[in-house]
């Protein structure tokens, strides 16, 4: 792992732990291992590397969640893709995720950070604004849809964190799924 994955995964830790402002440089880079000033070869201040950082866990989540999505042929079974891998990635990068429920909202990551993060999601945008328009699902309108959709993955989320074990559970797993789905299909 370069230093820069170093001094990332390092505030990526700390600032779960801490938050953004009780979190000093100076603790992320001997978190790290790296000395004082080499956090600022890699990043301006601690606001750039806290947007970085949420761009590079976003990234990681949106390659997650594409997996294996062209196989499926329904809404539903994409749906039920994208569910899966969501509840997988949380699972195998815990850390990102409590990141992502601590700073989604937070004034520290930037407006155009923001942007450039649900950009991300617009394949996924996508395939519910079709759900809607074919009246798969309910005819709402999408960002209600959406904030529906992640309340519902990230309550599911900490569930399957707390029990892990529950994830390699089929018969859970697809009733986990199910409430998600009877919730919204038309």
């Amino acid at each position: 792992m370069d230093k820069r994955d170093r001094i990332l995964k390092a505030a990526l830790g700390l600032f779960n732990q801490y938050g953004f402002d009780n979190t000093p440089t100076a603790r992320i880079t001997k978190e790290a291992g790296v000395a004082t000033g080499t956090l600022f070869n890699y990043f301006k201040n601690k606001e750039e590397l806290i947007n970085v950082l949420y761009l590079t866990c976003k990234e990681s989540l949106t390659r997650r969640l594409s997996l294996g999505i062209e196989q499926e042929t329904t809404f539903k079974s994409k749906l039920k893709r994208i569910y899966i891998n969501y509840i997988g990635w949380s699972l195998d990068h815990t850390e990102e995720f409590l990141f992502f429920q601590q700073f989604c909202n937070a004034s520290c990551i930037g407006e155009t950070t923001r942007k450039e993060g649900l950009s991300k999601f617009n394949n996924i945008m996508e395939l519910i604004a079709e759900g809607i328009e074919q009246e798969i699902i309910k005819k709402v309108n999408l960002d209600y849809m959406s904030n529906l959709l992640m309340g519902i993955l990230n309550a599911n989320t900490y569930y399957f964190i707390d029990n892990p074990s529950l994830a390699a559970d089929e018969f859970f797993l697809e009733t986990s799924f199910n409430f998600l789905w009877d919730s919204i299909k038309n």
